[in-house]
């Protein structure tokens, strides 16, 4: 489990490690919990390669049932920056009028949120509301213009845990969040954050979701893995009178190294 050895059977990380002003954050999500809280109890160092930690204090904060949708709001503040435009998103968001960028934050936000969703199986909600404030929408450019990324605050009725991430980039520590109303044992101050200048924040509209509309944005993801599927079978090898012909090389220049060619040659 700390070793990503389930990488292939869960695409959210269920352990995530931050170190955020000098301090460790080891956070498990559901199966990873269990490893988090027994590596809790017999460690003495945390060696990163460039920096080793010695572990001279531990708090343990352990919530059931978190991850779940609420009447209220609940407040959510970056403590690193969100990755949220990739390639392709940051083409489409570069050239929108300034109005329109942060509420296209806002919609790729819902997606990172519904993304955690699916993943952790939960029933959608009667209502999903979110809404983003960024202190510029200006993104800054990270992992050599891999990526843009935003700093601000969010709102939404997902309760979520404080230190998990969102966007791209989790295993990299981008898009570390805190639950403003839940965390007790971390104060801003503990954290090194400074509140934002709210005249000079970027501000989405509150945008509201019902379930049809929200199980909608997994569908491109579904359709993508039937096209994938699709070509697959294209590949596949047909029977023609008792000579078979692959479909990805009828069209092709012979491979002089095929066993069909040679068969071919074998015939005259």
């Amino acid at each position: 489990m700390l070793n990503g050895k389930y990488r292939d059977r869960y695409l959210y990380p269920r352990v995530q490690v931050k170190v955020i002003n000098e301090k460790i954050f080891i956070t498990g999500v559901g199966h990873g919990v269990e490893p988090v809280l027994q590596l809790t109890d017999n460690i003495k160092q945390l060696d990163f390669g460039n920096i080793t930690f010695d572990i001279l204090e531990k708090r343990i904060d352990e919530n059931k049932n978190i991850f779940n949708y609420k009447d209220e709001m609940v407040n959510y503040q970056f403590l690193t920056s969100w990755a949220a435009l990739n390639k392709n998103s940051w083409k489409i968001f570069k050239n929108m009028e300034s109005e329109d960028k942060v509420n296209f934050l806002n919609k790729l936000l819902e997606k990172n949120l519904a993304f955690i969703s699916n993943e952790l199986k939960l029933t959608p909600p009667k209502k999903f509301l979110s809404m983003i404030k960024v202190n510029s929408i200006e993104p800054a450019s990270i992992d050599d213009n891999k990526w843009r990324a935003f700093n601000g605050v969010f709102k939404t009725n997902f309760n979520l845990p404080s230190f998990i991430g969102l966007g791209n980039g989790i295993t990299r520590g981008y898009g570390t969040l805190l639950n403003a109303d839940s965390c007790q044992i971390f104060n801003k101050d503990d954290l090194g954050l400074q509140d934002s200048d709210e005249n000079k924040c970027f501000e989405s509209d509150l945008d509201e979701i019902h379930p049809d509309d929200f199980n909608k944005l997994h569908v491109k993801q579904d359709k993508r893995s039937y096209r994938l599927k699709r070509k697959k079978r294209k590949r596949s090898k047909n029977f023609n009178n008792g000579n078979y012909i692959d479909n990805q090389q009828k069209d092709s220049e012979p491979n002089f190294n095929t066993e069909l060619y040679h068969q071919k040659q074998h015939k005259v």
